[in-house]
C-alpha cells in the first residue's frame, strides 16, 4: 500500500539516490537545498513499506502561489498513480492555505508534459531555459 507523508532528514540519502538518477529530467538537485526543504517541510514522499517510489519538492509563497520544484516516480512504478497522489497531496495542502494556483516549470521535450495536462494544470507560458524551452504548468486552486 502506498503512503504519502512528509520527508524527514532520515530519508535524504533515499531521496537524493532518486533524484539523482533522474538527473536528465530533473537537472542537478543540490544536498543541502534538498535538506533545507525537507527541514521547512516541503517535500512530499510516496513510500511503500520501506520503499522510496517517488518525491515532490515544492515552496509556498508568502502571495497566492505555490511552486512545484521538483516531482520525480521511480522508473520502475510509473503509470501507478504515485504522482498523481503526491500532487494530490500538494493541491490539498495548498488549498488549506489559501493559494490560488500551483505553478511548475517542466522542459518541453519531457514526457511529463502531457502527465501535468492529463492532471488539469493548463499551459500559461513557454520560457526560454539555459538549455531547452520550459513549459510553464499552472494548476488552479480556485472554482
Amino acid at each position: 500500500m502506498v503512503c504519502i507523508r512528509k520527508a524527514v532528514p532520515q530519508d535524504l540519502d533515499v531521496i537524493k539516490s532518486l533524484v539523482d538518477a533522474h538527473k536528465y529530467e530533473l537537472g542537478f538537485v543540490l544536498r543541502p537545498a534538498l535538506l533545507n526543504s525537507i527541514q521547512d517541510n516541503e517535500v512530499f514522499i510516496a513510500v511503500e513499506g520501506e520503499n522510496l517510489l517517488g518525491m515532490l519538492e515544492y515552496h509556498h509563497r508568502r502571495d497566492i502561489q505555490t511552486t512545484l520544484y521538483h516531482l520525480v516516480v521511480s522508473s520502475e512504478r510509473h503509470r501507478q498513480n504515485i504522482g498523481s497522489q503526491l500532487i494530490r497531496a500538494l493541491e490539498s495542502e495548498a488549498r488549506q492555505l489559501g493559494k490560488h494556483y500551483i505553478q511548475l516549470k517542466c522542459p518541453e521535450d519531457l514526457p511529463a508534459n502531457s502527465f501535468y495536462q492529463n492532471l488539469g494544470f493548463e499551459l500559461f507560458a513557454v520560457e526560454n531555459g539555459r538549455a531547452r524551452k520550459l513549459n510553464v504548468w499552472r494548476l488552479s486552486l480556485t472554482t
